[in-house]
Parts: C-alpha cells; structure tokens; sequence
C-alpha cells in the first residue's frame, strides 16, 4: 500500500511539473497561459467540424484549407510553424508574398502544402521569391492526384493561370484516390462506374468515425485528454493511434486500382490548357522497390501523354536524407532545407529564365 500510494504521490508530482514546464514556456514565449494550472484538460479532443484546425468541409473536394486561418502551430510533427490560410484558400508564402495576381499555381498534397514547416519555408513560397512571380499553394494535406486536380479544375475556373505544377508524392498520390474516407477526412475517390472512370461525390461527412463524428470516447482518450504524462507519452511513443475515433478510411467499394488511376489522373492533367505543365515528383525516401516500380509505371504513362516531368531523384541522393526529411513518423516531409532544395531544381529544370 506505501508503494502505490509513493507511486500515485509520484505521478501527481510528475503532471504538476510538466503542467508547470508548459506553462513557463508560453510565457517565455510571451503568450502566458495557465489553462493547464487552473484546469484538468491538457489537451482538446476535435468533435465538431467548426474545430478541425485549418481545414473545413467541402462538398466538392471533401476538405479544403480554412480561409482566413493564422496560427503558430505547436502540435505532434510541428514545430513553432506558422501557417496562415489567405481569402482565397491558398497557403501563405510568408511575408515577402509578391503583391498583385499569381500566375503560377501549385496543387498537389502535404509536400507542396509544407507539412511541418511555416509559410516561408515550403518550396512554392521559395518559387516564388526565385522567380519574381506570384506562385498560389493549392496543396493541402492528403490529398491524392485527382483529388488535387479537381481543385485545380475548379481554381482555374476562377483565374486563368500560364503555369501549373501537379506535385504527387510516391506511396499516396495514386493510393488514396482509392478512398473515399482517409483519417477521418471525406473525399472524392476514382472510380468505375458505366461510363467509365469517373470521381465519385464526396460521401457523408458525418458518418461514425470522421472529423466531424468522432465515435471514440473511451477511457485511454480521456486520460489522453487530461494528463500531461499521458498525452505526451502517446504522442511521443504512439502518433498514430487512434485516440479520437476520427480516422475512418475506408476504400470506396467501386475504386480502381492503382494502374488504372495513374492512367486516368495523368491524362486527366494533359487535358488542361495551360502553356506550361509540369509534373513534379516527389519522394519520402526514394530507393525503395515500390517508389521504383511506381516511378517506372508515372515515367511511362508521362511519356506517352508528353507530359514535362520534374525529377529531382538523382539530385536528393547527394544528400543525408535526414537534411532532407523530417524523420518523426509524421509523413516524412520536407525539411525546409528539403523545399529549398526541391525548389531550386524546379526552378532550373521548369522554368526558362
């Protein structure tokens, strides 16, 4: 009975202190905040659409960047990162964003969204700084390639662009426009139907175990949510558990398979009347036996269709790839060495100057 007692006494001393150590951080940080002194709750489980962060519904794309967001980003992967969302739905380039219209834009997943760094840091905010022309970030995470060519269908639709780089990341670009549902996300997802492969719509956004409609409430979420050893164990030692009951994927019943949707999302792309197309690739780690056999089989159809292909797989391997991506099981994204680098090649290999 002394031992549990001394190991309760223990624990409790150990939340006060960590709940203590955050506090003096924030206010190191010149924002105090004492919500974890005076109140049980460390961290805030998402259960209404309105508190998804800096996305929202839409019943196009599924989800789409939250206009107008502007935050400093300190969660499991990010670091002090600043995102900020403009009016028209595109990720920032920072500060120095070129004022006037943007003839460039970018569409594509987390990688040219700039997953884990701030606005300044991703390789479209760094376009646009080399080139001297107003680059638009339409990439937003998870998105697979058709999801983000519908995006780009309907941003063209708004503006008339001279430029439009498709981003697609090997291991997910094609592999996701399987789902309908991905981590609690609704999306469109190719699929067959009579008239052959088409976008299906976007499915209920408040089916049992979405963003929207969490369906977890057990007792390992509510210790997650509030104590301090607990979160940051899980979020130290578990990242991708699912906590929140909010990560339902699920492959829609009529998905094509990965061939297919290669096919059908490249010539998807070729169809766009924009002078300049490119198709840049991107990689997490690229000398692995999948990367390889799905870069052969993008390479082939690309050829095919004439499409401008942006490979910089020769160049990412003179470097550590610890330089390169983060390496915290949160998606191996860019570094901002990695954007910069990546950045640099596009701009060399894409673009006449």
């Amino acid at each position: 009975m002394i031992n549990l007692l001394l190991f309760f006494v223990l624990l409790t001393f150990g939340e006060f202190v960590l709940r203590l150590a955050w506090t003096a951080k924030s206010c190191l940080e010149l924002n105090c905040d004492f919500s974890r002194i005076t109140g049980l709750k460390v961290r805030r489980q998402i259960d209404k659409a309105t508190d998804i962060g800096f996305s929202r519904f839409d019943p196009m794309l599924g989800y789409v960047p939250r206009e107008g967001f502007s935050s400093i980003i300190n969660a499991p992967g990010w670091v002090n990162a600043k995102v900020t969302i403009t009016q028209d739905g595109f990720r920032s380039n920072g500060s120095g964003t070129i004022p006037g219209s943007s003839d460039v834009l970018v569409v594509g997943g987390s990688f040219p969204f700039g997953a884990q760094v701030s606005d300044s840091e991703t390789w479209p905010a760094c376009l646009e700084r080399k080139l001297g022309r107003g680059v638009d970030n339409g990439g937003m995470f998870g998105y697979g390639a058709a999801q983000a060519l519908k995006r780009a269908s309907l941003k063209l639709a708004e503006k008339n662009y001279t430029d439009l780089i498709l981003s697609i990341f090997f291991g997910t670009a094609f592999r996701w426009d399987r789902l309908s549902y991905r981590d609690g996300f609704p999306k469109p997802a190719v699929i067959h139907t009579k008239n052959g492969l088409e976008l299906s719509a976007v499915p209920d956004p408040n089916a049992p175990g979405t963003k929207f409609n969490p369906s977890s409430n057990n007792l390992v979420s509510l210790a997650y949510e509030q104590s301090e050893i607990v979160a940051l164990t899980i979020d130290r030692f578990f990242p991708l558990y699912n906590l929140t009951g909010e990560r339902l994927t699920v492959v829609h019943p009529n998905a094509a398979n990965e061939n297919e949707i290669v096919d059908w999302d490249l010539r998807q792309f070729s169809k766009f009347p924009i002078k300049n197309k490119l198709l840049l690739f991107q990689y997490g780690s690229p000398d692995t036996t999948n990367v390889a056999e799905e870069r052969k089989l993008v390479l082939r159809t690309a050829n095919e269709l004439s499409l401008k292909v942006i490979d910089p797989i020769t160049m990412l391997r003179n470097y550590k790839e610890s330089d390169l991506w983060f390496t915290d099981h949160y998606g191996d994204h860019n570094t901002p060495l990695g954007n910069e680098v990546i950045c640099s090649y596009l701009l060399e290999h894409g673009f006449q100057r």
